[in-house]
């Protein structure tokens, strides 16, 4: 499917002013109320979308901004443009284009599809800037055209993992483990070998483990263990002990391809929160159920 299949010139807005993105985003609702007729009215889309925005993250480092809201009874997918004449200034980068999508209630994958496409095209700079100089709404949408970006409409894992991987090896001791979890914020970690296969996994309760004495959980009171510095075995030992004594062999992993409701299903009935993607024996990606959340239930 063409990306360009989605746009309409009439709700293209290039060369236009604006102080805010508010006023942006206010501007290309009303064009597109004239031009289609919503069962929702006016008001309702603008709180849709001022909803979304205040979840905050539409707007990337390439200077795209992509705010969207999703409407009750409304099955279709439209997409507004506009380039201001000057960036707009925003507390973290001046946005250069504004990419307001609306679409319905439950349908997340043409979305996070058309999502991607764009801010995958604002990291082409000269695609970009191409459109950013366009003088014309048809000016843009011939140049949009024949940039010929395809789309598909289904959602996979390869859509929403993370694919800036770190990996740590069998050797690699608990010290240096734990600094990579405290130092990245992660609480998983692929293990790979020498040739980058991807061997084992680990994660923060396995090296939590190290810290709690064997005989602990075979009584049924815990409550004397106050009395014990708090993970001491771990502390004393993480010079020592190495990934490999605490690292398992992966139960399951993903495709690229692996459809979201498969992946959701696995999350819930393994009872993981990370599983990783892999494709010839090798790390591709990671995905959470964080990336669920924040990708498709809030887009």
């Amino acid at each position: 499917m063409k990306l360009s299949s989605l746009l309409n010139p009439d709700l293209i807005c290039v060369q236009s002013a604006f102080e805010t993105k508010g006023q942006a985003i206010d501007a290309m609702i009303q064009k597109m109320c004239k031009r289609f007729s919503f069962e929702a009215g006016n008001e309702q889309i603008v709180k849709a979308v001022a909803d979304r925005e205040a979840l905050g993250g539409t707007t990337f480092a390439t200077g795209i901004a992509v705010p969207h809201g999703r409407l009750e009874n409304f099955n279709d997918l439209v997409i507004g443009i506009c380039v201001p004449t000057t960036p707009i200034p925003t507390d973290t980068v001046p946005i250069r284009m504004l990419v307001l999508i609306l679409t319905n209630k439950s349908s997340s994958s043409l979305y996070l599809n058309s999502l991607a496409a764009f801010v995958k095209l604002s990291k082409d700079e000269v695609a970009f800037g191409r459109l950013l100089s366009a003088g014309t709404s048809i000016e843009f949408w011939e140049t949009f055209k024949k940039l010929d970006i395809e789309i598909k409409k289904e959602l996979t894992v390869s859509d929403i993992m993370s694919k800036d991987i770190q990996s740590v090896k069998a050797r690699t001791t608990l010290k240096e483990l734990a600094d990579i979890f405290y130092s990245q914020r992660f609480s998983y970690m692929p293990v790979v070998d020498d040739q980058g296969k991807f061997i084992a996994e680990v994660n923060i309760l396995d090296m939590l483990k190290v810290g709690v004495p064997d005989y602990a959980t075979m009584i049924g009171s815990l409550k004397f263990l106050s009395t014990f510095e708090p993970l001491e075995e771990l502390l004393k030992n993480e010079d020592i002990l190495t990934v490999s004594q605490i690292m398992k062999k992966p139960s399951l992993h993903f495709s690229p391809d692996t459809s979201i409701i498969e992946a959701v299903l696995e999350f819930t009935q393994n009872k993981r929160r990370h599983i990783a993607v892999v494709q010839d024996d090798r790390i591709v990606g990671i995905v959470s159920v964080m990336d669920v959340l924040n990708k498709v239930l809030r887009g």
